[in-house]
């Protein structure tokens, strides 16, 4: 996962599946899924965001090391 120049959230095939699994979204909604993510900060060159799943409320803390530029 990256983050791209404009702020946007970029996963890998099996980073996004990763995810998909854990809020237990259906192979149905995959094109348009009921995901929410928001930025919980950035501490110590560590950035956390919570993924939700906006139908059934199911979350996950997403955690990436921040690299040098």
């Amino acid at each position: 996962m990256h983050i791209d120049r404009d702020g946007n959230m970029e996963l890998t095939a099996e980073e996004n599946q990763d995810l998909m699994d854990q809020l237990d979204i259906a192979p149905a909604d995959y094109d348009d899924p009921p995901v929410e993510i928001e930025s919980l900060g950035t501490e110590d060159k560590v950035s956390r965001f919570q993924a939700t799943n906006t139908r059934t409320g199911k979350s996950v803390v997403l955690v990436f090391d921040l690299l040098d530029d």
